[in-house]
């Protein structure tokens, strides 16, 4: 006997995987925006110890821990997902790409400024970690643009009109 998935329960699994990559990102971005702003004197000095120029760091300073939260808030609010989910795939690339750099040696020494559990890491770990969480913010991307036209033709599969509702 053959089993076949109806259009419904593929919808189910994708939002079900898609609230999934929602919550672990969230459970990424709010602590870690939280700490920031918790313990701002570190994280600035995490900062400026950066092999890059003071004048970016004081930029980074600022606009990190806001893009931090702005991604918060679009994650948590269904009209700024999308927002959301693109804040996070480009921070993850950054800090990824970031820790990448920093793998291959173009630093003698490299303080990590980040915090909370993250800060335990060694570079590696955090590497894959950043890899992780970078996969996760594209995956709920590609759920995000799946599920959002998922409902079109949703009366014709039902046995209703395929007509346009008015």
């Amino acid at each position: 006997m053959e089993t076949t998935i109806t259009y419904q329960e593929q919808r189910k699994r994708k939002l079900i995987a898609f609230n999934i990559v929602i919550a672990l990102l969230l459970l990424l971005w709010v602590p870690v925006s939280i700490d920031k702003m918790v313990d701002f004197a570190s994280f600035k000095d995490g900062i400026l110890n950066q092999p890059f120029s003071d004048s970016l760091g004081h930029i980074l300073i600022y606009t990190l821990p806001a893009f931090e939260l702005l991604t918060v808030f679009a994650l948590v609010s269904k009209k700024f997902r999308r927002v959301g989910l693109i804040l996070s795939t480009l921070l993850m690339a950054g800090f990824t790409g970031y820790v990448a750099v920093a793998l291959l040696g173009a630093w003698e020494k490299l303080p990590c400024g980040c915090g909370s559990v993250i800060k335990e890491m060694n570079w590696t770990q955090h590497f894959f970690f950043n890899l992780l969480f970078l996969v996760l913010s594209i995956l709920g991307f590609y759920l995000w643009y799946k599920l959002r036209g998922s409902t079109v033709g949703y009366e014709a599969i039902e046995g209703g009109s395929a007509k346009r509702q008015i």
